[in-house]
């Protein structure tokens, strides 16, 4: 059949908003709920007094903490390569009172270096440990008691891991340095491996650097950026110098950043950005299980299209920041202003300026800082320019002209903005609901506020529109994080409830906090409005999520627990060294947290599943399909009739929304013969 398709997520404490019930596994407790609209805020001097209070920390009555052992190190922990970096040392635990010993996969407990500095001798469940020495002691038990002379030491448990690793070595000091604050970094080398031994990679880090904003504040075990010297292909995920290790720390599942990337792969999101797995150890330190990402960036292997930034560097002499940087509609740079925007003054631009470009929404009071290069649209809307970072004048012209007649669009009665361009001219339609999706589906905390990334290609080498993709940093979803927003009328969304929409429910940035005027929804609640925009959503969740969204969350079967069976005994490993199961009174925010992993993982199912249900009956009626509606406004009137003959005349800006329903006379072909059909359905 002709088939002609229509080509259309802190820096500090959120403020306390009230106090309501949380039923996910709270039992009759009162968890604290969050306006998501204001953003996270410390006052100074009581961070220290906000994270005692909302991170349980063990009881010191523990009496193995201090021994006369002042080295446990364990060498050669990975012996299928030559390096010097493959050591771990023990750790005690506050929580368990003993002392663990954390190995990757590559281990063989049979033949290990352990190397000891002690008072007297120290022995395993009796037996002398050889200091020095290759040694088979460790692979009789998971569990010795510990001994040094005479004296009772406690217990040393052995815990072993089933994915690859990375060894870090820093240069200067350390990861608890980088730790201390944001604007820390560090450089470095590192050994990268996979689970069955074999180099990934093997040599500098450039640069490390802390990675997120709330997610960093409040996790204790931290997120970081990796940047190499070089592009390297990591795990086979593509070559790139820039990567991200996530820590997944207030996300006790773990899971949630991996079942949103499935989820949008089987919806057919164009970009979706892979990750693996890996045990982390940093200068003999173990630090758990960390998810090594992708970078959201302009680049062969990610987002593939036309890097504009590199020929602009090529027409400039290199290094674009050594150009002044500007502004335009405000008196700082620093500041937020609508109809604003700021660039570098940069003489040279290549003669095609329509892509490529990677922007994101970015919130009212973090863009001053976070944006090199930006604009505001008319209605507050923030957006971050990532790629060109360094932009032109000319390119942000272009490109925020070209945004501001999108929402022009979006926001009128009809969907044409004052040139008479419907916003499907200017979007990949499917591309913004399948990305809506994604964040009303896990109802992450950010949604469209942040981190909801959109792009352009050339006009010469791609389609002219917008495109929507990848989705990015979900910790904060499926029930993790008790947050709200409510828009303009009202209408409150709760991301901790299966039974409400939450993402179509934002307001745009220039809310009132803002001491801007407001409009009070964002593109998504504005889109939401329209039955015909509803109904095409209703169409891709019923087609492209459904059928996935039961895969995973099947209370027989689950997917999501063979997804998460894959990292479950590093899992086990890192809980054990950073304690983040046994409930929700272990959760800094929220009370996702089950007593152990799979327990922590349970909860994301049976979100899913319960989002699944509601949504597919919240959006039901829509599938019901009216013949001759080509447009999925939910009739057949004159404009299918002008839409369905744009199409046949092959005019660029005509799409069928349905195309089945334009097969009238039902012969498998679209035609002329349908058009006729039609108009005798609309007089009659």
């Amino acid at each position: 059949m002709k088939n002609r398709k229509i080509a259309w997520l802190v820096s500090a404490v959120m403020m306390l908003a009230s106090a309501v019930h949380f039923p996910a596994n709270a039992a009759d407790e009162e968890y604290p709920l969050y306006d998501r609209m204001k953003d996270l805020y410390i006052p100074a001097g009581q961070f220290a007094a906000i994270m005692a209070d909302k991170d349980k920390e063990p009881e010191n009555n523990n009496v193995y903490a201090e021994i006369p052992v002042s080295l446990f190190r364990v060498s050669e922990i990975s012996p299928e390569t030559d390096t010097d970096l493959d050591y771990t040392d023990w750790w005690f635990s506050e929580w368990d009172d003993c002392r663990y010993l954390f190995l990757p996969a590559t281990a063989d407990r049979s033949d290990l270096v352990i190397t000891y500095t002690a008072e007297d001798t120290l022995c395993l469940n009796g037996e002398e440990v050889p200091s020095g020495e290759h040694t088979a002691i460790l692979s009789g038990s998971d569990e010795f008691d510990i001994t040094v002379g005479e004296k009772d030491c406690g217990k040393l448990k052995i815990m072993q891991s089933n994915l690859g690793c990375i060894y870090l070595a820093t240069s200067n000091t350390g990861l608890d340095y980088l730790d201390e604050s944001r604007y820390h970094t560090e450089t470095g080398t590192a050994l990268m491996l996979n689970a069955d031994g074999g180099t990934e990679f093997s040599g500098e880090i450039e640069k490390l650097s802390p990675h997120g904003n709330s997610s960093w504040d409040y996790s204790k075990k931290k997120s970081y950026n990796l940047k190499l010297p070089k592009k390297q292909n990591l795990y086979g995920m593509g070559k790139a110098k820039k990567w991200a290790l996530i820590s997944n720390y207030l996300d006790h599942s773990m899971i949630r950043n991996m079942v949103t990337d499935e989820i949008a792969r089987a919806a057919g999101m164009e970009c979706v950005l892979d990750s693996v797995f890996v045990d982390l150890y940093a200068d003999g330190s173990y630090r758990g299980t960390y998810q090594l990402y992708e970078r959201v960036q302009i680049q062969k292997n990610r987002i593939n299209i036309r890097d504009l930034e590199e020929e602009t560097e090529k027409l400039n002499g290199g290094d674009l920041e050594v150009f002044p940087r500007k502004a335009k509609g405000v008196e700082k740079l620093d500041d937020y202003m609508e109809n604003s925007c700021k660039y570098f003054e940069i003489p040279n631009d290549p003669e095609d300026i329509t892509g490529g470009y990677l922007l994101q929404f970015q919130q009212y009071n973090r863009y001053p800082y976070k944006a090199k290069s930006g604009f505001v649209t008319s209605r507050g809307q923030a957006v971050e320019v990532d790629g060109p970072e360094c932009i032109s004048a000319a390119q942000v012209e272009y490109i925020r002209t070209f945004v501001q007649e999108f929402e022009d669009a979006i926001y009128s009665e009809n969907g044409y903005n004052g040139k008479g361009k419907h916003y499907s001219e200017y979007c990949d339609v499917d591309s913004l609901i399948i990305a809506y999706l994604i964040e009303e589906i896990s109802e992450n905390i950010d949604s469209t506020y942040s981190s909801f990334y959109f792009w352009k290609d050339s006009d010469l080498t791609g389609d002219g529109k917008l495109h929507f993709s990848p989705a990015w940093d979900h910790d904060f979803s499926y029930g993790c994080f008790p947050a709200k927003v409510t828009n303009e009328d009202g209408q409150t969304g709760y991301a901790y409830k299966t039974d409400n929409l939450y993402a179509a429910y934002f307001p745009i940035q220039g809310y009132k906090e803002s001491g801007r005027p407001t409009a009070g929804r964002s593109w998504i609640g504005r889109l939401y409005q329209s039955d015909a925009f509803v109904r095409r959503t209703a169409q891709i969740y019923n087609t492209r999520f459904v059928p996935f969204l039961k895969k995973l969350s099947d209370p027989a079967s689950p997917y999501i627990k063979e997804l998460a069976g894959r990292i479950a005994p590093s899992a086990d490993m890192s809980n054990a060294r950073w304690h983040t199961y046994g409930g929700a009174e272990y959760c800094v925010f929220g009370s996702s947290s089950g007593e152990n992993f799979m327990g922590s993982v349970d909860l994301v199912r049976s979100f899913i599943e319960k989002r699944e249900d509601w949504l597919s009956k919240l959006w039901e009626s829509y599938l019901l399909s009216v013949a001759g509606d080509v447009n999925s406004d939910g009739e057949c009137n004159a404009a299918d009739m002008v839409l369905l003959q744009k199409w046949l005349l092959g005019a660029p800006d005509a799409a069928l929304s349905d195309w089945k329903n334009a097969d009238l006379i039902q012969d498998n072909v679209i035609d002329t013969f349908d058009l006729c059909a039609m108009r005798k359905l609309i007089i009659i």
